[in-house]
C-alpha cells in the first residue's frame, strides 16, 4: 500500500469519525434542550397557584355554557390562568421546544379536560371579536395531543399504574 491511498484511508476515517461525533453531538444536546424545556414547564405548573386553578377547572361542571363561564368569575379567571398556560405550551410543543410526548406526560389529562370545558367560551369569544387567534395553541395543543399522543395514561389509568414497571 502506497502513501498516497494510506492519506486517503486516513482522511476517510477522520471524516467518518467528525460526522459520527457530530450526529451524536447534536443527539445530546436535542435531548438536553427537551429535558431542560420540560424542566421549565414541570417549574410552571408546580406553583399554588396552578394547583387551585385546575382543581377549579376540573370541577366545572360538563356541558357550562359559554355564558354560564363568564358570569362565573372564579371558574373564569382559573380557566384563564390555565388556558394561558396551555397556550404557551402549545406554542413550545409546536415550535419543537417542548416534545409532544413530553407535553402529554406533564400536562394531557389537564388540557384534554380543560379544552372541553373551556372550548364553549373560546368559540363565542372569537365570534364575538372577529377573531380566530384566541386561545389558538391551546386549541391547537389538544387536538394534537387527541391525534398524535395516545397516552398511556388516561381519566381511569394513572400513572402509578400505567408505568408501575418503570426501570430507572
Amino acid at each position: 500500500m502506497d502513501l498516497s491511498t494510506l492519506a486517503n484511508v486516513a482522511t476517510a476515517l477522520t471524516v467518518i469519525t467528525g460526522v459520527a461525533f457530530g450526529l451524536i453531538e447534536m443527539r445530546r444536546a436535542r435531548r438536553e434542550r427537551e429535558e431542560r424545556a420540560a424542566f421549565a414547564a414541570v417549574q410552571a405548573l408546580m406553583t399554588p397557584e396552578w394547583m387551585s386553578s385546575s382543581m377549579i377547572v376540573v370541577s366545572i361542571p360538563e356541558g357550562t355554557t359559554a355564558e354560564e363561564l363568564a358570569n362565573n368569575q372564579r371558574m373564569l379567571e382559573a380557566t384563564l390562568k390555565i388556558a394561558t398556560i396551555m397556550e404557551g405550551i402549545g406554542y413550545s410543543v409546536f415550535a419543537r421546544i417542548v416534545p409532544l410526548s413530553v407535553a402529554d406526560d406533564l400536562v394531557g389529562g389537564m388540557a384534554r379536560v380543560a379544552w372541553r370545558k373551556f372550548k364553549p367560551f373560546v368559540l363565542d369569544e372569537r365570534e364575538r371579536t372577529g377573531t380566530q387567534k384566541n386561545w389558538e395553541w391551546f386549541q391547537w395543543l389538544a387536538e394534537q395531543l387527541e391525534a398524535h399522543a395516545p397516552s398511556r395514561t388516561s381519566l381511569t389509568k394513572g400513572a402509578f399504574e400505567a408505568y408501575r414497571n418503570w426501570k430507572p
